[in-house]
């Protein structure tokens, strides 16, 4: 058994007001009723979004199907200016989460590092199955490499992120598209990432329960999101099992110590240095799964947001 740090006070206070949003709440619990309580979570525990120059909401098409993405530009030297930017991917387990949910997390690293951030409303399962919310969001980061200058970006100063399940996809989707099709990804932000569907790693058994994000919650999610359990081993659905992450954009990996993601997340990480490929990892270990989003409450959220802000100003500036 690991050794772990004891739960900070400001996450101990959170876990109680998530007990209090879902209290009443007992399993199964139908998809809508996890939608709702999400949006009810995120509303309370986020900060209030701060002003950004302008908010674009735009509509892509992958397959026939409409992809929304919301565009948060910073304020620009001159009107023709091209600025960098982050392709954002909000968590959720691949079932749960939208746009709404990251607006502040969005606006934050927009206005404080300097930077357009992309943020991608994929398609969630059950609706939508393995690959295809994997699809959107390699459509979306493809149009703004190939329409950067249309949308006010410089392609050439690209990042791709997430938290979560959009750490997923934002890894899976550098695995597809870096260096093809004059596609350069520079910099890769993975918050607390799901990169092992295969839900092997230590970390579940030591942390699966007791904190926001269990062991049987993941499971749930994964059997929603896959068509067949055998998917979890495909390096599309599990970044983590690629034969080689030689050539991946360096990344910032925060992981949270209190987390059933943590040993994954930390092997991504690893194993990204191993190919020869830059790997920062920052780990909270008195905070659980999810602290990203809590800046109303918690000030490990505040100095998260921070840290990706000024990674990415100091990344895509130059």
């Amino acid at each position: 058994m690991r050794n772990v740090a004891p739960l900070h006070p400001e996450a101990k206070r959170v876990q109680e007001i998530i007990g209090e949003l879902e209290k009443g709440v007992t399993p199964p619990v139908s998809i809508p009723q996890m939608r709702m309580l999400m949006r009810a979570r995120t509303k309370r525990l986020a900060a209030d979004p701060p002003e950004v120059a302008r908010v674009v909401n735009h509509t892509l098409e992958q397959d026939g199907r409409a992809v929304p993405v919301r565009i948060y530009y910073p304020e620009a030297p001159s009107p023709e200016a091209l600025q960098p930017a982050l392709v954002w991917n909000h968590g959720g387990g691949f079932v749960v989460g939208d746009l709404d949910m990251i607006e502040t997390i969005c606006r934050v690293v927009c206005r404080d590092g300097n930077v357009v951030v992309v943020s991608v409303d994929y398609g969630l399962a059950p609706e939508r199955k393995f690959p295809s919310g994997l699809d959107d969001v390699v459509a979306a980061t493809r149009h703004v490499a190939r329409n950067g200058a249309k949308l006010g970006i410089d392609a050439k100063r690209l990042a791709i992120g997430g938290d979560s399940a959009g750490g997923n996809l934002a890894a899976a989707t550098a695995q597809a598209l870096q260096g093809r099709d004059g596609i350069e990804i520079r910099y890769q932000v993975l918050v607390y990432p799901v990169t092992d569907l295969t839900c092997s790693q230590p970390s579940y058994e030591d942390l699966g329960t007791g904190y926001p994000l269990t062991k049987e919650r993941m499971a749930n999610y994964i059997k929603l999101y896959l068509t067949d359990p055998g998917q979890a081993t495909d390096p599309r659905a599990s970044p983590l099992l690629a034969k080689s992450l030689a050539g991946q954009p360096p990344a910032l990996v925060l992981l949270a110590g209190l987390d059933p993601l943590v040993d994954e997340g930390a092997a991504y990480a690893r194993k990204l240095r191993e190919a020869g490929v830059e790997a920062e990892v920052v780990e909270v270990p008195d905070h659980p799964h999810g602290f990203l989003g809590w800046s109303r409450e918690a000030e490990a959220a505040r100095r998260g947001q921070q840290l990706i802000a000024t990674r990415l100003r100091e990344r895509l500036q130059a």
